[in-house]
C-alpha cells in the first residue's frame, strides 16, 4: 500500500491534520528566515522612481553575470563562445550581447549551471515535465524562494490581502481522495488558513454542496488554476445556482486566463476582482497586476526582456526572456521562458514605475501553423459568442489542418459547426481545414493544467 492509499484510508480530520502539517512544511520553506526582511523591502520599493529601478537592475544584472562567469562552468563556457565577459556589461542594452539560454540548454547542461559554491543538499530540487512533457531539472535556493513568495504577497498586499487571510485553493493535486463520495469534498490546511478543493471532485453531482460550503464560509480570496475555476463556474451556471458570498479577490495562477473564462467567472462570482500573477517554475522573474488591471514587472526579482520583437508606436510584442537576480545557486540568465508578451511603452496611472506588460499570451510552442505559414496562438475569439460549447481544445497534427476537440452543451448543432468554420476561414486562414472531434471531457496535464492549443506536428515527423 502506497502513501496516498494510506492517506485515503484515514478519517477526514486526520487528512486535515496531515494537510496542515504539509502547510507548515511549505510555510517554513517559502517564508523562511529572510522572508520578512525581503517583504518589508518590497513594500517600500513600490515608491521608487524609474531611474532608481534602472540603477538597481544594472547593479543586479552585473552581479549575476559576474558571479555566474566565475562560479558556473556552463556560463563561463557559454559567454566565452559568444565572445563576451561580464566586463562587457555596462547598461541594460549590453545584456543583448550575452547568449540566450533555452530549455534544451537547461535539459542538457543543467549540472554545469550549478554554482561551485552551492551545496545541492541545502537547495530545493525541482523537477517538472511542463506542458510539453519534456522534463526539466533545476534548483531553487532558500533565498530565491523567499524572494519569489515575498513578491507574490506584495502583489496581494496591494489589494489589502494579508498572509493568513482565509482562502480557497482550486488545485489539480489529489488532496481529497477519489473514494470520497460524501461531503466534505475539500480539506483544510489550518497553518496556511486554506481550504483545498481538487478538480476531480468538481462534478455536477457535487457542485451544489460545494456552492453551499462557499456561501457559508467567509472566504477572503480564491487561488488556483484558471481552467479549474472556469469549469466550476460552468457547472454552477448550468445548475442555476448562485454564489451569494463572493470572495473579494481571485488570484489565478499557473496558466493564462482567457477572456471567455474571465467573463464566465465574473458571471458566477459577480464583483470579484481578478488579479493575475505571472510566474513560472524556474522563478527567475515574475509580474503582478495592479488595481488598474496592468501587469507590472516585479523588477526586484529579475529582469524581463523581449526578443524577436515586433515594434509599434505604443507597444512591443515578442518572446519573453528572463534574467533572475536571486538564485545564486543555479542562475538563469537570458532564459527563454516560452511565453509571448506585449510590453507597453506608456506608464500606468496606478503610480508604479516598473515595466508595464499589457498582455502575456502563453507558450510560444502552443501554436497552429496555417497553410500560409502564420503562427496562431489564440483561438478564443472563435467561441466568444458561442454559449453551447463547454470547452474546446485546438489540436494540430498536420500543417494547414486543425482538429477542434469540443465538449458540447445542449443546443450545439451543425449550424454551430458552420459558424466556427466561417470564423476560422475569415480570421485565421481562408484555406485551413477544420475537423471536429466531440469528447465528454478534455484531459488535463499531470499538474492539472488545461492546454488550449496542442501541437503534435513533431510527433508526425
Amino acid at each position: 500500500m502506497n502513501t496516498f492509499q494510506l492517506y485515503s484510508n484515514l478519517p477526514v480530520f486526520m487528512q486535515n491534520l496531515l494537510c496542515t502539517l504539509k502547510g507548515y512544511q511549505l510555510d517554513h520553506q517559502r517564508h523562511n528566515g529572510q522572508y520578512n526582511d525581503v517583504y518589508r523591502q518590497l513594500i517600500k520599493s513600490d515608491e521608487v522612481s524609474y531611474a532608481e529601478i534602472i540603477r538597481y537592475k544594472e547593479a543586479e544584472t552585473y552581479k549575476i553575470l559576474d558571479y555566474a562567469y566565475r562560479h558556473c562552468p556552463y556560463y563561463k563556457s557559454s559567454f566565452l563562445q559568444a565572445g563576451v565577459t561580464p566586463a562587457d556589461f555596462k547598461t541594460m542594452e549590453d545584456l543583448l550581447k550575452f547568449p540566450v539560454l533555452t530549455k534544451e540548454d537547461v535539459r542538457t547542461y543543467w549540472m554545469g549551471m550549478i554554482s561551485d559554491e552551492a551545496n545541492p543538499k541545502t537547495m530545493i530540487r525541482y523537477h517538472t515535465s511542463g506542458s510539453t512533457g519534456k522534463a526539466l531539472d533545476f534548483y531553487w535556493t532558500k533565498d530565491s524562494l523567499a524572494w519569489y513568495w515575498a513578491t507574490v504577497w506584495r502583489g496581494r498586499k496591494r489589494c489589502g490581502i494579508e498572509k493568513g487571510d482565509l482562502h480557497l485553493n482550486f488545485t489539480g493535486k489529489l488532496v481529497v481522495p477519489f473514494s470520497q463520495q460524501s461531503p466534505p469534498y475539500w480539506r483544510y490546511n489550518a497553518f496556511l488558513h486554506q481550504y483545498m478543493l481538487n478538480m476531480q471532485h468538481i462534478t455536477i453531482e457535487k457542485v451544489p454542496v460545494i456552492v453551499k460550503f462557499i456561501n457559508e464560509t467567509d472566504l477572503r480570496f480564491m487561488v488556483g488554476y484558471s481552467s479549474i475555476i472556469y469549469s466550476f463556474t460552468q457547472l454552477v451556471e448550468e445548475l442555476g445556482l448562485t454564489i451569494d458570498r463572493v470572495p473579494s479577490f481571485m488570484f489565478p495562477s499557473g496558466e493564462i486566463l482567457y477572456d471567455y473564462q474571465r467573463k464566465q467567472i465574473l458571471r458566477v462570482f459577480p464583483g470579484i476582482q481578478i488579479m493575475e500573477h505571472y510566474g513560472f517554475s524556474e522563478n527567475a522573474a515574475c509580474a503582478s497586476k495592479c488595481l488598474k488591471g496592468h501587469y507590472h514587472e516585479d523588477y526586484e526579482m529579475g529582469h524581463l526582456e523581449l526578443i524577436d520583437i515586433i515594434h509599434s508606436n505604443k507597444e512591443d510584442v515578442g518572446q519573453l526572456v528572463a534574467t533572475g537576480f536571486k538564485n545564486m545557486g543555479m542562475p538563469f540568465i537570458r532564459y527563454e521562458i516560452g511565453d509571448i508578451a506585449t510590453f507597453s511603452k506608456e506608464k500606468c496611472y496606478c503610480g508604479l514605475q516598473s515595466q508595464v506588460i499589457a498582455a502575456i499570451e502563453g507558450r510560444n510552442g502552443d501554436y497552429v501553423i496555417t497553410p500560409e505559414g502564420t503562427k496562431i496562438m489564440r483561438f478564443s475569439y472563435l467561441f466568444k459568442d458561442t454559449r453551447n460549447i463547454k470547452e474546446c481544445q485546438v489540436v494540430q497534427r498536420k500543417i494547414g489542418e486543425v482538429t477542434l476537440r469540443i465538449v458540447r452543451r445542449d443546443g450545439y448543432t451543425k449550424t454551430t459547426e458552420s459558424t466556427i468554420i466561417e470564423l476560422a476561414h475569415s480570421m485565421i486562414s481562408p484555406t485551413i481545414l477544420v475537423n471536429f472531434e466531440y469528447v465528454d471531457e478534455i484531459e488535463r496535464t499531470k499538474a492539472g493544467k488545461f492546454r488550449a492549443v496542442v501541437s503534435e506536428l513533431n510527433k508526425n515527423r
